[in-house]
């Protein structure tokens, strides 16, 4: 009857061994203070993780260090190299060397640049228009005042004179 149905349902019930929503004596659950045991082991290990991440990343900086990967030995590149570097530097100075000693002169006819208008009129040379700016109504006194105005360090670009330089 009624007995033997409790005691099949009693073989199919298992206890419970969920005991972490139950309080401990100082009335704290015992899923907190397993929590906070956890909590504590997690931390003293801490360091040791750590410790060991740096030991891996040295160990691995060290076989990074240890040899290289890629050898280029080359010694007909390397030579090429060398003697370029020669010759770039026999160049340079040579042409320092010419430099120094042709001294060019203002009056000489193998100069590279055009002579001035003040060499050949011996007057003061007016500077040019601005034609690019859209600036062809200007007159001679307006380019003078560009003149005057280059040796100061403000920009006049954008009150309509001239650009120096």
């Amino acid at each position: 009857g009624f007995g033997s149905m409790l005691r099949a349902l009693g073989a199919q019930i298992e206890k419970t061994t969920n005991r972490e929503a139950c309080r401990d004596l100082s009335g704290r659950r015992l899923r907190d203070v397993n929590h906070e045991k956890a909590m504590a082991e997690w931390v003293k290990q801490q360091a040791e993780r750590e410790a060991e991440k740096e030991q891996r990343r040295l160990e691995r900086l060290q076989r990074k260090l240890a040899e290289p990967k890629h050898f280029f030995t080359n010694p007909d590149y390397q030579q090429q190299c060398h003697e370029m570097a020669e010759r770039l530097e026999d160049s340079v100075l040579k042409g320092l060397q010419a430099t120094s000693s042709k001294m060019v002169s203002p009056e000489s006819g193998n100069s590279r640049k055009r002579p001035g208008e003040s060499a050949t009129n011996g007057t003061k040379p007016r500077k040019r228009k601005c034609f690019w700016l859209g600036l062809e109504g200007l007159d001679d006194s307006d380019s003078s005042d560009c003149e005057d105005d280059s040796e100061d360090d403000s920009p006049r670009a954008s009150d309509g004179s001239c650009p120096s330089g």
